[in-house]
């Protein structure tokens, strides 16, 4: 119970830092492994990933919060809804760690949030991993680091309408999945931001970028201690 306890205190603590000589790293998101294409036509198929890393982060931490935002010109259709509501809920898995990938970020004895939020008014989602534990005993800035990975089953999605909950359509349809916010906590509790990189979005079905990623899914930032009344029990 304890460390439970300490584990929420230390998710919940966030104040803005600034930061002059710590090496803070920088996010990028991509398909399938840490560093391969920006955009990709998924298969109709299980493990469909899109990962979110980083590199070049050498400071001693206990805690991160990284989001994404998924939009399409028109709304997200049936094949991209894994929300509750949503045509494809159950066949989305948010993780920490791939071993096929690049190694995980955090230490043991984790304590996370995840959420996968759909929007009915801008027709966009935003899915959320935040992740505290006692603080790493080292970590190096030469490696790349796994912060998030959407591994999503797309067995039932299929191109044109679908025939709901049998099928969901849109398959087809043009995604933009963009990094919206991305942040780690030093081991005094203030919250930093992660330095975005050049490859801070990934579409789907869409080589030419025509959904304008990623300005085409834009957020309202929100910070780790707007979270905390969520998790006062």
């Amino acid at each position: 119970m304890k460390v439970t306890r300490f584990l929420l205190s230390v998710l919940l603590l966030g104040v803005t830092a600034s930061v002059s000589s710590a090496q803070i790293g920088t996010v990028s998101a991509s398909w399938q492994t840490c560093t391969s294409a920006v955009d990709r036509a998924p298969l109709a198929a299980p493990g469909q990933k899109i990962n979110i890393s980083v590199i070049g982060h050498g400071t001693l931490h206990k805690a991160y919060d990284v989001r994404m935002m998924f939009g399409s010109p028109g709304g997200l259709r049936d094949a991209w809804r894994f929300d509750a509501d949503g045509c494809n809920f159950g066949q989305l898995v948010m993780n920490e760690v791939d071993a096929k990938t690049c190694p995980a970020f955090q230490g043991p004895g984790s304590l996370q949030i995840k959420k996968w939020e759909y929007d009915s008014v801008t027709g966009k989602t935003r899915g959320l991993l935040a992740n505290a534990y006692p603080p790493v005993a080292s970590v190096s800035a030469a490696t790349r680091y796994l912060l998030a990975s959407f591994n999503f089953d797309f067995t039932y999605a299929v191109a044109g309408a679908g025939d709901p909950p049998n099928t969901c359509g849109g398959f087809e349809a043009p995604v933009c999945a963009a990094i919206s916010y991305a942040t780690w906590l030093d081991l005094a509790g203030n919250e930093i931001p992660f330095l975005p990189g050049a490859q801070n979005y990934v579409t789907a079905n869409d080589p030419n970028n025509t959904s304008g990623c990623p300005g085409a899914v834009p957020t309202q930032p929100k910070t780790w201690g707007s979270l905390k009344n969520q998790y006062r029990n």
